[in-house]
């Protein structure tokens, strides 16, 4: 199933229960379970509008479902600055000849980026 037709209740001593939703015949039906364990096919974060499953990872987590990839890992490449910063810590480790990387920068947000105001406003008029 993917993330949109799931939805889920986790419990501390009682694992998660999962609700999907499956067509039968063309009839939207809702079927409830406890799952013995997950697979993780599909990310769990997407920009897009109503991509955001991440809620969904945090409650199979906090049930303790068996997953057989990690639902840490699953969490964890919903942003993919912190994955780039895993692979920084291999290169660093491994180094350049052994395990090579795009140089990239990362920024918290846009304010590094903005050029100061005089360059912005001269680049600002050459374009107008």
């Amino acid at each position: 199933a993917e993330f949109s037709e799931l939805n889920l209740a986790a419990y501390v001593t009682g694992g998660c229960m999962v609700d999907m939703q499956v067509v039968r015949n063309g009839t939207k039906v809702v079927r409830s379970f406890k799952p013995d364990f997950i697979l993780v096919r599909q990310h769990a974060y997407s920009m897009a509008l109503g991509e955001d499953y991440r809620s969904l990872v945090i409650g199979l987590q906090y049930g303790g479902l068996p997953a057989i990839n990690s639902l840490y890992s699953v969490y964890n490449f919903c942003s993919k600055p912190w994955v780039f910063s895993q692979l920084i810590k291999i290169f660093h480790t491994l180094g350049p000849e052994k395990f090579p990387l795009v140089e990239q920068t990362f920024f918290p947000n846009h304010k590094p980026m903005v050029l100061s105001n005089g360059l912005l406003s001269m680049s600002l008029s050459f374009l107008s």
